[in-house]
């Protein structure tokens, strides 16, 4: 091994997150070009069929990972579970961002047709999402949604490009269905399906009391709103979920 990938592995061994090129071109010294070639040394030495260690490049850079294969041993010398697996409701969020993002929860739902507050404050949580900035040209200026590294470190991807094209997925018909509804303003006194209407989430809205009217009981009509989306959390899917990755040195990236 040359001097170059000596450094290069060094590097990437003490670090705990993908490190860019031009990061270990400046740590080492030398020209990117040097240090590419240092790259392809490292992942000949650390390949899948001989070694327990690998070395991916994810989220914009180069980082050391366990082995997919050695994963369950793994995780039964570290007496680790695997984290639950996401949900579908959380899958289509991840899409709707990956896709058509960054947009804002509201556009979220608009996609989706359903309140999806709850899963994106599961996937903040999670990591995979964050608040990246502002929608100026909204009302109230709300924020805007976008994937994290730690998504991409997840999914094995370093960029929105490492995705299979979103028409090749759906129709250009579908697709201009979706583009619809999110540029579609809201009917006049309705609340968009991604903010709660004023009184609390589910609340309907106030109607004047009729003469003889007893009003609301208590009962299934006494402000009960629709079930609350976050139960889709607590059902896990299939494993096969897209946002999954093994992590650095054992145990799978809490997708």
């Amino acid at each position: 091994m040359n001097a170059a990938a000596r450094e290069v592995e060094a590097i990437l061994l003490v670090s705990g997150r993908p490190v860019p090129a031009r990061a270990l071109a400046a740590a080492t010294g030398r020209a990117k070009e040097e240090v590419e070639e240092a790259v392809g040394v490292l992942e000949e030495r650390y390949s899948p069929e001989s070694s327990g260690i690998v070395l991916r490049r994810v989220g914009g850079g180069f980082q050391f990972a366990t082995n997919p294969a050695a994963s369950e041993a793994v995780e039964r010398s570290r007496k680790e579970a695997r984290p639950s697996p996401l949900s579908a409701a959380a899958h289509e969020v991840l899409s709707c961002v990956l896709y058509l993002g960054p947009m804002t929860r509201a556009a979220v739902a608009k996609v989706r047709g359903v309140n999806s507050d709850a899963v994106v404050r599961s996937l903040i949580e999670r990591g995979l999402l964050a608040e990246s900035g502002f929608d100026a040209d909204s009302p109230g200026t709300p924020a805007l949604l976008d994937l994290t590294e730690e998504f991409h470190i997840a999914s094995g991807s370093s960029a929105r490009s490492d995705f299979p094209p979103l028409e090749s997925l759906v129709s250009e018909e579908e697709l201009d269905r979706v583009r619809d509804r999110i540029v579609a303003p809201e009917p006049p006194g309705e609340t968009p399906p991604g903010e709660t209407p004023p009184g609390g989430e589910g609340s309907a809205p106030p109607r004047e009391k009729a003469p003889g009217d007893p009003g609301p009981s208590s009962g299934e009509d006494g402000g009960a709103g629709r079930p609350h989306e976050a139960s889709t959390l607590d059902t896990p899917d299939s494993p096969g979920e897209a946002a999954s990755g093994e992590g650095r040195f054992g145990g799978e990236v809490p997708p």
